[in-house]
C-alpha cells in the first residue's frame, strides 16, 4: 500500500501540465461535439468511454489509423478513446521518454488504480513478470505475465515500434481472462490497447484506444464496465506521469 500511495502522489506531482492551444478542430471528425474540441484545447486531454470503434471522434489520417485500424477488430464489449496534445517545443524528446516509460514493464505493478465501487486505491496489477524480450531493428516484442485482481494471471504481448518521427505501442492478452476464476470474459487477443505518438504541426499528439471484446455476462457486467474504464484511465495517468518525470529540465 505504501508503494501505491507513493506512485499516486507521483502522478499528482508530475501529471500533464495544462497548455492553451489554438484551434484543434482539424483533429476531429463530424461526431465530435464543440465541447470535445474546447476540452482538448483547454485541458490537453480527452478520455471517453465509447463502447464501439464507430463512436471515435478522432479524424482518420495515416497517423491516427496506426491506432484505429488494429482496433477495428474489437467489435463489441468495452472501449475507451484517449486524445492528448502537447507542444512540440520543450518536448522534442517525447518519443524517447514515452518509449522508456512503457517499455519498463516491471513498473506496471506500481500503477495505482482507484476502485470506484469499493472506494479504495489498489495496484492495477498485483504483479508483473518479464517472460521474454526480443528486439529486431526498430521493433521490440515483450512477453509479460501479469496478475490482475478479479482476473488472475495471464500473459500479454507488448509490441514497441520506434519510427523516429512517430512511435507505436500495442498490448494484447495471450491467454483467457476469467472473472473470479469462473467466467471466461475475454478470449486470447480480445483485450487490446494501441498508443501512437506523432507530430501535428507545432504539437505532439498522443492518441490511444483500449478495448476488450468482453462477453457480457449479466451477473458481472455491471461491475466490469466501470472497472475497465477505470483501469484504462489508470494506465494512461501513469504513463503521462512518467513521461513528465523523465522530462529534461
Amino acid at each position: 500500500m505504501n508503494k501505491i500511495r507513493k506512485y499516486f502522489l507521483t502522478a499528482i506531482v508530475f501529471f500533464v501540465p495544462f497548455f492553451c492551444f489554438a484551434d484543434l478542430s482539424h483533429l476531429f471528425n463530424e461526431k465530435a461535439k464543440k465541447t470535445d474540441i474546447e476540452k482538448l484545447e483547454k485541458e490537453n486531454t480527452i478520455l471517453r468511454s465509447i463502447g464501439s470503434i464507430k463512436k471515435i471522434i478522432m479524424k482518420e489520417t495515416p497517423k491516427s489509423k496506426l491506432v484505429i485500424e488494429p482496433m477495428r477488430r474489437c467489435k463489441s464489449g468495452y472501449m475507451v478513446e484517449i486524445i492528448n496534445v502537447r507542444p512540440y517545443e520543450g518536448n522534442e524528446d517525447l518519443i524517447e521518454r514515452i518509449n522508456v516509460a512503457v517499455s519498463d514493464v516491471l513498473s506496471y505493478e506500481e500503477i495505482p488504480f482507484y476502485d470506484a465501487r469499493n472506494k479504495n486505491w489498489e495496484p492495477l496489477y498485483d504483479s508483473a513478470e518479464l517472460v521474454s524480450s526480443n528486439t529486431v531493428g526498430n521493433k521490440t516484442v515483450i512477453i509479460e505475465k501479469l496478475t490482475m485482481k478479479g482476473f488472475g494471471d495471464f500473459k500479454t504481448e507488448i509490441t514497441l515500434q520506434n519510427f523516429g518521427e512517430y512511435f507505436v505501442y500495442r498490448m494484447r492478452n495471450l491467454e483467457k481472462l476469467k472473472y473470479k476464476g469462473f467466467f471466461t470474459v475475454c478470449d486470447p487477443g480480445e483485450m487490446d490497447s494501441v498508443i501512437a505518438v506523432y507530430r501535428d504541426g507545432d504539437n505532439w499528439v498522443v492518441y490511444a484506444i483500449g478495448g476488450a471484446n468482453i462477453m457480457r455476462v449479466p451477473i458481472v457486467s455491471f461491475a466490469i464496465e466501470p472497472e475497465f474504464t477505470g483501469r484504462v484511465k489508470a494506465f494512461s495517468d501513469f504513463v503521462f506521469a512518467k513521461i513528465e518525470k523523465l522530462q529534461k529540465k
